[in-house]
């Protein structure tokens, strides 16, 4: 299994990105002018974000027996606090929470849910998770990984 997670990639069109290497893709919002390729991308769920125009702002999914929640994080002030973000993962009853928003990478769990923040891929941010671990990328660099047990 291997799920690529992107967020804000904003004027940094997605088109170096092999898509069909991965099971899933997971982009968090502000795709920019990227909405067209991720429509007719296989097994790719998007979120808007506060830059896009039009969208679903929360996608719910059940993957590899796990409930994920995505969202941008706009709506839940995540710049500031995660509190609000933490309450409505727990109301979908969700197994692992992806947003975005803040451009800066994160990870932590709470409530048994796991959140990740794969950072701006604008920047050259985003994260693979497998079987095994969440990997933090910057820049096609691996810089943080983390045991996680799918």
């Amino acid at each position: 299994m291997k799920i690529l997670v992107l967020s804000d990639s904003h004027s940094r069109y997605l088109d170096d990105i092999h898509f069909e290497d991965y099971d899933y893709v997971f982009h968090c919002g502000d795709y920019g002018r990227s909405k067209e390729l991720l429509e007719r991308t296989n097994n790719l769920y998007f979120v808007a974000g506060n830059c896009d125009w039009a969208n679903n702002k929360e996608v719910l999914v059940d993957i590899f027996n796990k409930k994920v929640y995505m969202t941008h994080g706009d709506l839940y002030h995540v710049k500031t606090h995660v509190n609000s973000l933490i309450y409505k993962a727990l109301e979908n009853k969700a197994n692992i929470c992806l947003y975005g928003h803040t451009h800066q990478q994160a990870l932590f769990i709470r409530d048994n849910i796991l959140f990740i923040n794969p950072g701006a891929y604008e920047d050259g941010s985003y994260v693979i998770i497998d079987d095994n671990c969440v990997s933090f990328y910057y820049n096609d660099v691996l810089k943080r990984k983390f045991d996680y047990k799918w």
